[in-house]
Protein backbone atom coordinates (compact mmCIF):
# COMPACT_ATOMS: atom_id res chain seq x y z
CA UNK A 1 0.00 0.00 0.00
CA UNK A 2 1.33 3.42 -0.84
CA UNK A 3 2.15 5.77 2.04
CA UNK A 4 -0.16 8.74 2.34
CA UNK A 5 1.86 11.96 2.72
CA UNK A 6 -0.11 15.13 3.36
CA UNK A 7 0.71 17.83 0.85
CA UNK A 8 -0.46 21.43 0.93
CA UNK A 9 -3.06 22.49 -1.59
CA UNK A 10 -1.63 24.45 -4.52
CA UNK A 11 -3.69 27.42 -5.56
CA UNK A 12 -4.13 28.47 -9.15
CA UNK A 13 -5.55 31.62 -10.72
CA UNK A 14 -8.57 32.97 -8.84
CA UNK A 15 -8.24 30.32 -6.18
CA UNK A 16 -8.56 27.36 -8.52
CA UNK A 17 -7.17 24.17 -6.93
CA UNK A 18 -5.96 20.92 -8.43
CA UNK A 19 -7.54 18.26 -6.26
CA UNK A 20 -4.66 15.84 -6.70
CA UNK A 21 -2.58 17.94 -4.31
CA UNK A 22 -4.92 17.75 -1.37
CA UNK A 23 -6.17 14.81 0.65
CA UNK A 24 -9.62 15.75 1.81
CA UNK A 25 -11.52 13.37 4.01
CA UNK A 26 -14.63 11.71 2.66
CA UNK A 27 -17.61 10.25 4.40
CA UNK A 28 -16.88 6.59 3.73
CA UNK A 29 -18.66 4.52 6.32
CA UNK A 30 -16.94 1.25 5.45
CA UNK A 31 -18.54 -1.83 6.91
CA UNK A 32 -17.25 -5.17 5.68
CA UNK A 33 -18.55 -8.54 6.76
CA UNK A 34 -15.32 -10.42 6.08
CA UNK A 35 -16.00 -14.12 5.67
CA UNK A 36 -13.49 -15.91 3.39
CA UNK A 37 -15.54 -19.12 3.28
CA UNK A 38 -18.66 -17.29 2.12
CA UNK A 39 -16.63 -15.30 -0.40
CA UNK A 40 -15.07 -18.49 -1.80
CA UNK A 41 -18.50 -20.15 -2.07
CA UNK A 42 -19.87 -17.21 -4.04
CA UNK A 43 -16.81 -17.11 -6.30
CA UNK A 44 -17.00 -20.85 -7.00
CA UNK A 45 -20.68 -20.52 -7.80
CA UNK A 46 -19.94 -17.55 -10.08
CA UNK A 47 -17.35 -19.58 -12.01
CA UNK A 48 -19.73 -22.52 -12.43
CA UNK A 49 -22.66 -20.47 -13.74
CA UNK A 50 -20.34 -18.44 -15.97
CA UNK A 51 -19.18 -21.68 -17.61
CA UNK A 52 -22.84 -22.38 -18.44
CA UNK A 53 -23.14 -18.82 -19.86
CA UNK A 54 -25.51 -17.59 -17.16
CA UNK A 55 -23.62 -14.32 -17.16
CA UNK A 56 -26.14 -12.13 -15.30
CA UNK A 57 -26.31 -14.60 -12.44
CA UNK A 58 -22.51 -14.94 -12.47
CA UNK A 59 -22.20 -11.16 -12.06
CA UNK A 60 -24.56 -11.28 -9.07
CA UNK A 61 -22.49 -14.08 -7.51
CA UNK A 62 -19.20 -12.25 -7.98
CA UNK A 63 -20.63 -9.08 -6.43
CA UNK A 64 -21.95 -11.09 -3.46
CA UNK A 65 -18.54 -12.69 -2.96
CA UNK A 66 -16.74 -9.34 -3.21
CA UNK A 67 -18.96 -8.03 -0.43
CA UNK A 68 -16.98 -10.36 1.86
CA UNK A 69 -13.61 -9.86 0.11
CA UNK A 70 -13.63 -6.53 -1.77
CA UNK A 71 -9.86 -6.39 -2.22
CA UNK A 72 -9.64 -9.68 -4.15
CA UNK A 73 -8.16 -8.47 -7.45
CA UNK A 74 -8.31 -11.90 -9.06
CA UNK A 75 -12.09 -11.94 -8.63
CA UNK A 76 -12.49 -8.38 -9.92
CA UNK A 77 -10.62 -9.48 -13.04
CA UNK A 78 -12.73 -12.63 -13.32
CA UNK A 79 -15.87 -10.47 -13.06
CA UNK A 80 -14.63 -8.27 -15.90
CA UNK A 81 -13.93 -11.33 -18.02
CA UNK A 82 -17.54 -12.46 -17.51
CA UNK A 83 -18.77 -8.93 -18.27
CA UNK A 84 -16.93 -8.91 -21.61
CA UNK A 85 -18.26 -12.35 -22.53
CA UNK A 86 -21.77 -11.16 -21.68
CA UNK A 87 -21.22 -8.12 -23.93
CA UNK A 88 -20.06 -10.31 -26.82
CA UNK A 89 -23.12 -12.50 -26.32
CA UNK A 90 -25.43 -9.51 -26.80
CA UNK A 91 -25.89 -8.52 -23.16
CA UNK A 92 -27.49 -5.10 -22.71
CA UNK A 93 -26.55 -2.36 -20.21
CA UNK A 94 -28.59 -2.07 -17.02
CA UNK A 95 -32.01 -0.54 -17.59
CA UNK A 96 -33.25 2.72 -16.09
CA UNK A 97 -35.02 1.05 -13.19
CA UNK A 98 -31.95 -1.04 -12.29
CA UNK A 99 -29.76 2.06 -12.41
CA UNK A 100 -32.19 3.94 -10.14
CA UNK A 101 -32.11 1.11 -7.60
CA UNK A 102 -28.31 0.95 -7.59
CA UNK A 103 -27.25 2.35 -4.25
CA UNK A 104 -25.99 1.03 -0.95
CA UNK A 105 -26.13 1.36 2.80
CA UNK A 106 -22.38 1.93 3.15
CA UNK A 107 -19.37 2.82 1.02
CA UNK A 108 -18.61 -0.78 0.04
CA UNK A 109 -22.22 -1.35 -1.07
CA UNK A 110 -22.13 1.81 -3.14
CA UNK A 111 -18.84 0.78 -4.70
CA UNK A 112 -20.08 -2.73 -5.55
CA UNK A 113 -23.36 -1.38 -6.95
CA UNK A 114 -21.33 0.81 -9.29
CA UNK A 115 -19.11 -2.12 -10.27
CA UNK A 116 -22.21 -4.18 -11.04
CA UNK A 117 -23.51 -1.46 -13.40
CA UNK A 118 -20.07 -1.32 -15.01
CA UNK A 119 -20.16 -5.11 -15.52
CA UNK A 120 -23.43 -4.67 -17.42
CA UNK A 121 -21.79 -2.05 -19.67
CA UNK A 122 -18.08 -2.97 -19.59
CA UNK A 123 -16.86 -0.77 -22.47
CA UNK A 124 -18.54 2.44 -21.35
CA UNK A 125 -16.30 5.06 -19.76
CA UNK A 126 -18.90 6.63 -17.45
CA UNK A 127 -19.46 3.57 -15.22
CA UNK A 128 -15.71 2.92 -15.22
CA UNK A 129 -15.03 6.38 -13.82
CA UNK A 130 -17.86 6.11 -11.28
CA UNK A 131 -16.61 2.73 -10.04
CA UNK A 132 -13.06 4.05 -9.78
CA UNK A 133 -14.25 7.17 -7.96
CA UNK A 134 -16.04 5.13 -5.29
CA UNK A 135 -13.07 2.75 -4.96
CA UNK A 136 -10.76 5.72 -4.34
CA UNK A 137 -13.18 7.08 -1.75
CA UNK A 138 -13.08 3.80 0.16
CA UNK A 139 -9.30 3.55 -0.15
CA UNK A 140 -8.73 7.06 1.21
CA UNK A 141 -10.86 6.38 4.30
CA UNK A 142 -9.91 2.72 4.87
CA UNK A 143 -6.70 1.68 3.06
CA UNK A 144 -6.81 -1.75 4.73
CA UNK A 145 -9.77 -2.70 2.52
CA UNK A 146 -7.29 -3.06 -0.34
CA UNK A 147 -8.92 -1.10 -3.18
CA UNK A 148 -5.84 0.90 -4.14
CA UNK A 149 -4.73 -1.78 -6.60
CA UNK A 150 -8.27 -2.03 -7.97
CA UNK A 151 -8.45 1.73 -8.60
CA UNK A 152 -5.04 1.63 -10.30
CA UNK A 153 -6.25 -1.26 -12.50
CA UNK A 154 -9.42 0.57 -13.56
CA UNK A 155 -7.37 3.64 -14.39
CA UNK A 156 -5.20 1.57 -16.70
CA UNK A 157 -8.30 0.10 -18.38
CA UNK A 158 -9.71 3.58 -18.97
CA UNK A 159 -6.48 4.75 -20.59
CA UNK A 160 -6.38 1.63 -22.77
CA UNK A 161 -10.04 2.06 -23.71
CA UNK A 162 -9.34 5.66 -24.68
CA UNK A 163 -7.10 4.41 -27.49
CA UNK A 164 -10.23 3.02 -29.17
CA UNK A 165 -13.08 5.15 -27.81
CA UNK A 166 -12.14 8.78 -27.30
CA UNK A 167 -13.65 10.73 -24.42
CA UNK A 168 -15.88 13.55 -25.70
CA UNK A 169 -14.09 16.34 -23.78
CA UNK A 170 -11.30 17.06 -21.34
CA UNK A 171 -13.52 16.81 -18.25
CA UNK A 172 -13.27 13.02 -18.25
CA UNK A 173 -9.49 13.17 -18.54
CA UNK A 174 -9.24 15.64 -15.67
CA UNK A 175 -11.44 13.50 -13.44
CA UNK A 176 -9.34 10.45 -14.25
CA UNK A 177 -6.16 12.41 -13.60
CA UNK A 178 -7.35 13.50 -10.16
CA UNK A 179 -8.44 10.00 -9.19
CA UNK A 180 -5.11 8.51 -10.25
CA UNK A 181 -3.19 11.15 -8.35
CA UNK A 182 -5.33 10.53 -5.25
CA UNK A 183 -3.97 6.97 -5.17
CA UNK A 184 -0.49 8.32 -5.98
CA UNK A 185 -0.39 6.65 -9.40
CA UNK A 186 1.38 9.71 -10.75
CA UNK A 187 2.76 8.04 -13.87
CA UNK A 188 -0.73 7.21 -15.10
CA UNK A 189 -2.02 10.57 -13.89
CA UNK A 190 0.54 12.26 -16.15
CA UNK A 191 -0.81 10.27 -19.11
CA UNK A 192 -4.38 11.35 -18.32
CA UNK A 193 -3.32 14.97 -17.93
CA UNK A 194 -1.53 14.87 -21.30
CA UNK A 195 -4.76 13.67 -22.90
CA UNK A 196 -6.59 16.59 -21.29
CA UNK A 197 -3.98 18.95 -22.73
CA UNK A 198 -4.44 17.38 -26.18
CA UNK A 199 -8.17 18.02 -25.87
CA UNK A 200 -7.55 21.68 -25.03
CA UNK A 201 -3.96 22.76 -25.90
CA UNK A 202 -4.72 26.43 -25.16
CA UNK A 203 -5.46 25.84 -21.46
CA UNK A 204 -2.25 27.25 -19.94
CA UNK A 205 -3.43 26.42 -16.42
CA UNK A 206 -3.71 22.79 -17.48
CA UNK A 207 -0.17 22.88 -18.85
CA UNK A 208 1.11 24.18 -15.50
CA UNK A 209 -0.76 21.42 -13.70
CA UNK A 210 0.85 18.87 -16.03
CA UNK A 211 4.30 20.21 -15.10
CA UNK A 212 3.43 19.89 -11.40
CA UNK A 213 2.26 16.34 -11.92
CA UNK A 214 5.41 15.40 -13.79
CA UNK A 215 7.46 16.84 -10.94
CA UNK A 216 5.35 14.90 -8.43
CA UNK A 217 5.93 11.71 -10.43
CA UNK A 218 9.69 12.32 -10.49
CA UNK A 219 9.71 12.95 -6.73
CA UNK A 220 7.81 9.74 -6.01
CA UNK A 221 9.88 7.58 -8.35
CA UNK A 222 13.08 8.96 -6.89
CA UNK A 223 11.94 8.29 -3.35
CA UNK A 224 11.92 11.98 -2.40
CA UNK A 225 9.66 12.82 0.54
CA UNK A 226 7.98 16.04 1.53
CA UNK A 227 9.84 16.15 4.85
CA UNK A 228 12.70 18.55 5.57
CA UNK A 229 15.93 17.27 4.12
CA UNK A 230 14.11 14.52 2.22
CA UNK A 231 15.30 15.65 -1.19
CA UNK A 232 18.96 15.79 -0.16
CA UNK A 233 18.72 12.45 1.61
CA UNK A 234 17.22 10.84 -1.49
CA UNK A 235 19.91 12.30 -3.72
CA UNK A 236 22.51 10.77 -1.45
CA UNK A 237 20.80 7.43 -1.75
CA UNK A 238 22.75 6.49 -4.88
CA UNK A 239 22.00 2.78 -4.58
CA UNK A 240 18.28 3.39 -4.88
CA UNK A 241 18.75 5.76 -7.80
CA UNK A 242 20.92 3.17 -9.53
CA UNK A 243 18.16 0.61 -9.09
CA UNK A 244 15.67 2.97 -10.72
CA UNK A 245 18.06 3.58 -13.60
CA UNK A 246 18.48 -0.16 -14.09
CA UNK A 247 14.73 -0.72 -14.19
CA UNK A 248 14.24 2.05 -16.77
CA UNK A 249 17.16 1.12 -19.03
CA UNK A 250 15.99 0.04 -22.48
CA UNK A 251 19.11 -2.04 -23.07
CA UNK A 252 20.34 -3.89 -20.00
CA UNK A 253 23.73 -5.54 -19.51
CA UNK A 254 23.97 -9.07 -18.13
CA UNK A 255 25.22 -7.64 -14.83
CA UNK A 256 22.21 -5.31 -14.59
CA UNK A 257 19.82 -8.18 -15.32
CA UNK A 258 21.46 -10.30 -12.62
CA UNK A 259 21.21 -7.49 -10.06
CA UNK A 260 17.53 -6.89 -10.84
CA UNK A 261 16.87 -10.63 -10.63
CA UNK A 262 18.62 -10.85 -7.26
CA UNK A 263 16.44 -8.05 -5.85
CA UNK A 264 13.24 -9.56 -7.26
CA UNK A 265 14.09 -12.99 -5.85
CA UNK A 266 14.74 -11.52 -2.39
CA UNK A 267 11.43 -9.61 -2.48
CA UNK A 268 9.54 -12.73 -3.54
CA UNK A 269 11.10 -14.90 -0.84
CA UNK A 270 9.82 -12.44 1.78
CA UNK A 271 6.24 -13.22 0.69
CA UNK A 272 5.91 -16.10 -1.82
CA UNK A 273 2.12 -15.71 -1.89
CA UNK A 274 2.25 -12.13 -3.19
CA UNK A 275 1.13 -12.32 -6.84
CA UNK A 276 2.66 -8.93 -7.71
CA UNK A 277 6.09 -10.01 -6.42
CA UNK A 278 5.74 -13.29 -8.26
CA UNK A 279 5.05 -11.45 -11.50
CA UNK A 280 8.04 -9.13 -11.02
CA UNK A 281 10.32 -12.10 -10.39
CA UNK A 282 8.92 -13.78 -13.50
CA UNK A 283 9.63 -10.68 -15.60
CA UNK A 284 13.20 -10.56 -14.29
CA UNK A 285 13.77 -14.25 -15.08
CA UNK A 286 12.50 -13.84 -18.64
CA UNK A 287 14.99 -11.07 -19.33
CA UNK A 288 17.75 -13.70 -19.21
CA UNK A 289 16.36 -15.53 -22.30
CA UNK A 290 17.85 -18.92 -21.41
CA UNK A 291 16.00 -22.21 -21.07
CA UNK A 292 16.68 -22.69 -17.36
CA UNK A 293 15.42 -19.24 -16.36
CA UNK A 294 12.39 -19.54 -18.64
CA UNK A 295 11.48 -22.90 -17.12
CA UNK A 296 11.72 -21.41 -13.63
CA UNK A 297 9.47 -18.58 -14.78
CA UNK A 298 6.96 -21.12 -16.11
CA UNK A 299 6.86 -22.85 -12.72
CA UNK A 300 6.11 -19.53 -11.02
CA UNK A 301 3.39 -18.64 -13.52
CA UNK A 302 1.81 -22.07 -13.05
CA UNK A 303 1.69 -21.28 -9.33
CA UNK A 304 -0.07 -17.99 -10.07
CA UNK A 305 -2.56 -19.82 -12.29
CA UNK A 306 -3.27 -22.34 -9.53
CA UNK A 307 -3.82 -19.52 -7.03
CA UNK A 308 -6.07 -17.37 -9.18
CA UNK A 309 -7.49 -19.59 -11.91
CA UNK A 310 -6.96 -16.72 -14.37
CA UNK A 311 -6.54 -17.77 -17.98
CA UNK A 312 -4.03 -14.99 -18.75
CA UNK A 313 -1.37 -16.97 -16.89
CA UNK A 314 -1.87 -19.92 -19.22
CA UNK A 315 -1.45 -17.52 -22.13
CA UNK A 316 1.88 -16.33 -20.79
CA UNK A 317 3.13 -19.88 -20.31
CA UNK A 318 2.14 -20.62 -23.91
CA UNK A 319 3.99 -17.52 -25.12
CA UNK A 320 7.17 -18.62 -23.36
CA UNK A 321 6.96 -22.14 -24.77
CA UNK A 322 6.36 -20.81 -28.30
CA UNK A 323 9.41 -18.55 -27.93
CA UNK A 324 11.48 -21.55 -26.83
CA UNK A 325 10.33 -23.60 -29.80
CA UNK A 326 11.21 -20.81 -32.24
CA UNK A 327 14.69 -20.62 -30.73
CA UNK A 328 15.09 -24.41 -30.99
CA UNK A 329 13.99 -24.28 -34.64
CA UNK A 330 16.66 -21.66 -35.40
CA UNK A 331 19.30 -23.90 -33.83
CA UNK A 332 18.16 -26.88 -35.91
CA UNK A 333 18.14 -24.71 -39.05
CA UNK A 334 21.68 -23.54 -38.32
CA UNK A 335 22.80 -27.17 -37.98
CA UNK A 336 21.25 -28.04 -41.35
CA UNK A 337 22.79 -24.98 -43.02
CA UNK A 338 26.19 -26.13 -41.75
CA UNK A 339 25.71 -29.48 -43.51
CA UNK A 340 22.86 -29.36 -46.08
CA UNK A 341 23.36 -33.03 -46.98
CA UNK A 342 22.70 -34.23 -43.41
CA UNK A 343 19.37 -36.07 -43.76
CA UNK A 344 19.07 -36.53 -39.99
CA UNK A 345 19.40 -32.79 -39.44
CA UNK A 346 16.76 -32.17 -42.11
CA UNK A 347 14.43 -34.74 -40.54
CA UNK A 348 14.84 -33.22 -37.07
CA UNK A 349 14.08 -29.74 -38.40
CA UNK A 350 10.94 -30.89 -40.23
CA UNK A 351 9.72 -32.85 -37.22
CA UNK A 352 10.29 -29.92 -34.89
CA UNK A 353 8.48 -27.53 -37.25
CA UNK A 354 5.40 -29.79 -37.32
CA UNK A 355 5.49 -30.09 -33.54
CA UNK A 356 5.82 -26.32 -33.13
CA UNK A 357 2.98 -25.50 -35.51
CA UNK A 358 0.69 -28.07 -33.84
CA UNK A 359 1.44 -26.53 -30.44
CA UNK A 360 0.73 -23.03 -31.76
CA UNK A 361 -2.49 -24.20 -33.43
CA UNK A 362 -3.72 -25.63 -30.13
CA UNK A 363 -2.67 -22.47 -28.28
CA UNK A 364 -4.51 -20.06 -30.55
CA UNK A 365 -7.57 -22.29 -30.85
CA UNK A 366 -7.93 -22.18 -27.06
CA UNK A 367 -7.25 -18.45 -26.87
CA UNK A 368 -9.91 -17.66 -29.45
CA UNK A 369 -12.41 -19.62 -27.36
CA UNK A 370 -11.49 -17.60 -24.27
CA UNK A 371 -11.22 -14.22 -26.01
CA UNK A 372 -13.73 -14.45 -28.89
CA UNK A 373 -13.62 -10.72 -29.68
CA UNK A 374 -9.84 -10.49 -30.09
CA UNK A 375 -9.38 -10.28 -33.85
CA UNK A 376 -5.60 -10.47 -33.60
CA UNK A 377 -5.93 -13.94 -32.08
CA UNK A 378 -8.20 -15.02 -34.94
CA UNK A 379 -5.60 -13.76 -37.41
CA UNK A 380 -2.89 -15.80 -35.71
CA UNK A 381 -5.17 -18.85 -35.59
CA UNK A 382 -5.83 -18.45 -39.32
CA UNK A 383 -2.09 -18.53 -40.07
CA UNK A 384 -1.74 -21.85 -38.25
CA UNK A 385 -4.85 -23.31 -39.89
CA UNK A 386 -3.41 -22.28 -43.27
CA UNK A 387 -0.12 -24.04 -42.42
CA UNK A 388 -2.07 -27.26 -41.79
CA UNK A 389 -4.03 -26.79 -45.05
CA UNK A 390 -7.32 -26.34 -43.20
CA UNK A 391 -8.28 -23.73 -45.74
CA UNK A 392 -12.01 -23.43 -45.10
CA UNK A 393 -11.49 -22.90 -41.36
CA UNK A 394 -8.67 -20.45 -42.13
CA UNK A 395 -10.95 -18.50 -44.47
CA UNK A 396 -13.48 -18.08 -41.67
CA UNK A 397 -10.79 -16.81 -39.30
CA UNK A 398 -9.35 -14.31 -41.79
CA UNK A 399 -12.78 -13.06 -42.85
CA UNK A 400 -13.37 -12.05 -39.23
CA UNK A 401 -9.83 -10.73 -38.68
CA UNK A 402 -10.04 -8.33 -41.63
CA UNK A 403 -12.50 -6.20 -39.65
CA UNK A 404 -9.47 -4.87 -37.74
CA UNK A 405 -7.88 -2.07 -39.81
CA UNK A 406 -4.39 -3.05 -38.62
CA UNK A 407 -4.88 -6.62 -39.89
CA UNK A 408 -6.88 -5.91 -43.02
CA UNK A 409 -4.13 -6.05 -45.66
CA UNK A 410 -2.45 -9.11 -44.16
CA UNK A 411 -5.79 -10.88 -43.81
CA UNK A 412 -6.51 -10.25 -47.51
CA UNK A 413 -3.11 -11.71 -48.38
CA UNK A 414 -3.87 -14.94 -46.53
CA UNK A 415 -7.49 -15.03 -47.71
CA UNK A 416 -6.33 -14.83 -51.32
CA UNK A 417 -3.82 -17.61 -50.70
CA UNK A 418 -6.57 -19.77 -49.23
CA UNK A 419 -8.70 -19.19 -52.35
CA UNK A 420 -5.71 -20.05 -54.54
CA UNK A 421 -5.18 -23.31 -52.66
CA UNK A 422 -8.87 -24.17 -53.12
CA UNK A 423 -8.66 -23.44 -56.86
CA UNK A 424 -10.97 -20.40 -56.62
CA UNK A 425 -8.85 -18.18 -58.86
CA UNK A 426 -11.34 -15.42 -59.64
CA UNK A 427 -12.06 -14.94 -55.92
CA UNK A 428 -8.32 -14.90 -55.26
CA UNK A 429 -7.79 -12.20 -57.91
CA UNK A 430 -10.51 -9.99 -56.40
CA UNK A 431 -9.12 -10.48 -52.88
CA UNK A 432 -5.53 -9.64 -53.79
CA UNK A 433 -6.67 -6.56 -55.73
CA UNK A 434 -8.49 -5.30 -52.64
CA UNK A 435 -5.49 -6.08 -50.47
CA UNK A 436 -3.29 -3.93 -52.72
CA UNK A 437 -5.81 -1.09 -52.55
CA UNK A 438 -5.65 -1.29 -48.76
CA UNK A 439 -1.85 -1.50 -48.79
CA UNK A 440 -0.47 0.64 -51.64
CA UNK A 441 3.22 0.24 -50.66
CA UNK A 442 4.88 -1.87 -53.33
CA UNK A 443 8.46 -2.20 -52.11
CA UNK A 444 8.21 -3.75 -48.64
CA UNK A 445 7.62 -7.42 -47.78
CA UNK A 446 3.81 -7.35 -47.65
CA UNK A 447 3.54 -5.07 -50.68
CA UNK A 448 5.70 -7.37 -52.81
CA UNK A 449 3.93 -10.48 -51.51
CA UNK A 450 0.46 -9.17 -52.38
CA UNK A 451 1.60 -8.40 -55.93
CA UNK A 452 3.37 -11.71 -56.28
CA UNK A 453 0.24 -13.56 -55.18
CA UNK A 454 -1.97 -11.47 -57.50
CA UNK A 455 0.40 -12.35 -60.35
CA UNK A 456 0.04 -16.04 -59.44
CA UNK A 457 -3.75 -15.81 -59.22
CA UNK A 458 -3.95 -14.04 -62.60
CA UNK A 459 -1.66 -16.63 -64.19
CA UNK A 460 -3.86 -19.46 -62.91
CA UNK A 461 -7.05 -17.67 -63.90
CA UNK A 462 -5.66 -16.93 -67.38
CA UNK A 463 -4.78 -20.59 -67.87
CA UNK A 464 -8.20 -21.76 -66.66
CA UNK A 465 -10.23 -19.10 -68.50
CA UNK A 466 -7.92 -18.95 -71.57
CA UNK A 467 -7.81 -15.19 -71.01
CA UNK A 468 -5.00 -13.22 -72.72
CA UNK A 469 -5.97 -10.08 -70.78
CA UNK A 470 -5.39 -11.78 -67.43
CA UNK A 471 -2.12 -13.25 -68.71
CA UNK A 472 -0.87 -9.83 -69.87
CA UNK A 473 -1.79 -8.29 -66.50
CA UNK A 474 0.14 -11.07 -64.76
CA UNK A 475 3.13 -10.32 -67.03
CA UNK A 476 2.95 -6.62 -66.21
CA UNK A 477 2.99 -7.32 -62.45
CA UNK A 478 5.88 -9.77 -62.89
CA UNK A 479 7.84 -7.10 -64.75
CA UNK A 480 7.21 -4.56 -61.97
CA UNK A 481 8.36 -7.03 -59.32
CA UNK A 482 11.47 -7.86 -61.31
CA UNK A 483 12.36 -4.17 -61.58
CA UNK A 484 11.71 -3.66 -57.86
CA UNK A 485 13.60 -6.72 -56.56
CA UNK A 486 15.15 -9.15 -59.05
CA UNK A 487 15.93 -11.58 -56.22
CA UNK A 488 12.37 -11.73 -54.88
CA UNK A 489 11.31 -15.37 -54.67
CA UNK A 490 11.55 -17.06 -58.09
CA UNK A 491 10.48 -13.99 -60.08
CA UNK A 492 13.24 -14.41 -62.72
CA UNK A 493 11.86 -17.84 -63.62
CA UNK A 494 8.21 -16.92 -63.26
CA UNK A 495 8.36 -13.97 -65.62
CA UNK A 496 9.60 -16.24 -68.41
CA UNK A 497 6.82 -18.80 -67.87
CA UNK A 498 4.20 -16.03 -67.84
CA UNK A 499 5.59 -14.59 -71.11
CA UNK A 500 5.24 -18.05 -72.63
CA UNK A 501 1.63 -18.15 -71.43
CA UNK A 502 0.90 -14.77 -73.03
CA UNK A 503 2.33 -15.96 -76.35
CA UNK A 504 0.35 -19.19 -76.21
CA UNK A 505 -2.87 -17.23 -75.77
CA UNK A 506 -2.20 -14.69 -78.57
CA UNK A 507 -3.87 -16.75 -81.32
CA UNK A 508 -7.04 -16.77 -79.22
CA UNK A 509 -6.85 -13.02 -78.87
CA UNK A 510 -6.57 -12.60 -82.68
CA UNK A 511 -9.73 -14.53 -83.48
Amino acid sequence: MNDRCGRPGRHRDEGRKLSIFRKSKTEADVAIERDPSKARSWFDRASDVADSRQYDYAIECYISGLRHDPGNMAMHEALRDVALKRKVGGGKPAGRIERMKASGSDAIDKFLSAEKLWAKDPLSLAPMLQTMKLAVAVDKESPDVGLNEFAHWVGQIILETNAVTKMPDKAGYIELRDLLADIEAYGLAVQACKLAVQADPKDTMLLNELKDLEAENTMKRGGYTGSEGGFKEAVRDMDKQRELDQEDAITKTEAMIEQILERRRAEFEEDPNDIVRLQKLTDALLQKTDQESENEAIELIEKAHEQTGEYRYKVRIGDIRMKQMVRQQKELKAALDADPKDENAKSRLESHYRKRMKFELDQYSERVQNYPTELGLKYQLGIRLFAFKKYDDAIGAFQQAKSDPKLRAGAHDYLGRCYLARGWFDEAVDTFRLGIELYPHNDDRLGKELRYQLMTALENAATKNRSPDQAREAQKIASQLLQTDINYRDIRVRIDSIRDLVESLQPIAGK
